[in-house]
């Protein structure tokens, strides 16, 4: 038969749109969900050391959107949690530990703190830290 495909060109199409199906998802997992961040400093001494790998649940509080706010919440961060944030002053992700929530006009704000104090630049220095500047929660991992 002229005009159709062949097994070989079926199979090939099926596995490309499975790849492309595979890495779609991934990109939405580590985007929405679920990543990984390197601890950088001595800050989090002694639960989390230098170097080592930690994973952030991006959707423990809600899922964030493109622009970096939340879209939708369902839970809000608590004194004690360990939690993953942008540095109002740098802009970088810091790992810190929620010291206190307070309440901030409307809406509540999060002073970060590390478990290290003497090494760590935190809500002390920068003040306090807004719901969407939080990317998510560290998960246990001990």
């Amino acid at each position: 038969m002229k005009g159709s495909p062949s097994p070989k060109i079926k199979k090939f199409d099926s596995l490309m749109i499975t790849i492309l199906a595979i890495v779609v998802v991934a990109f939405l997992v580590r985007f929405f969900i679920l990543d990984a961040a390197i601890v950088e400093g001595k800050s989090m001494l002694p639960y989390y050391r230098n170097g080592e790998v930690v994973l952030i649940m991006k959707a423990a509080y809600g899922i964030r959107g493109l622009e970096g706010n939340y879209w939708m919440r369902w839970k809000l961060p608590a004194a004690g949690e360990v939690v993953v944030a942008l540095s109002p002053t740098s802009h970088e992700i810091i790992i810190k530990r929620i010291g206190e929530v307070r309440k901030q006009g409307e809406e509540l704000a999060y002073f970060l703190i590390g478990y290290n104090p003497i090494e760590s630049i935190d809500s002390r220095d920068f003040g306090l830290v807004q719901f969407d500047s939080i990317i998510g929660k560290v998960i246990p991992q001990r």
